[in-house]
């Protein structure tokens, strides 16, 4: 009986260690797909916001259309500045 529970602790020891390896050699395999996955996120959401405000995209090409480039990428950045700026003030008064 002695030598039989012997046997099984060191076969429960050799699977942990195996089981550690698994784990290591896991979490190395998906830190890489993550930033890959990530990016594909980034272009799902991209595609359903373009799906979902169709009248914005049609309104940024008419902006772009009507003005011309300099003018238009001077209207486009200032927006984008006004836009960080509310988020920024926003964030001053939330409860966290």
């Amino acid at each position: 009986m002695h030598q039989k529970l012997h046997h099984l602790n060191q076969k429960q020891t050799r699977l942990q260690a195996e089981a550690a390896l698994q784990r290591e050699s896991l979490s190395l395999h998906s830190a890489q797909w993550q930033v890959r996955l990530k990016w594909v996120d980034r272009g799902l959401a991209a595609t359903r916001f373009v799906k979902n405000n169709p009248g914005m995209i049609l309104g940024a090409g008419a902006l772009f259309a009507i003005f011309t480039p300099m003018k238009a990428t001077r209207i486009l950045l200032s927006s984008w500045a006004a836009l960080k700026g509310v988020r920024n003030i926003g964030g001053l008064f939330s409860k966290d």
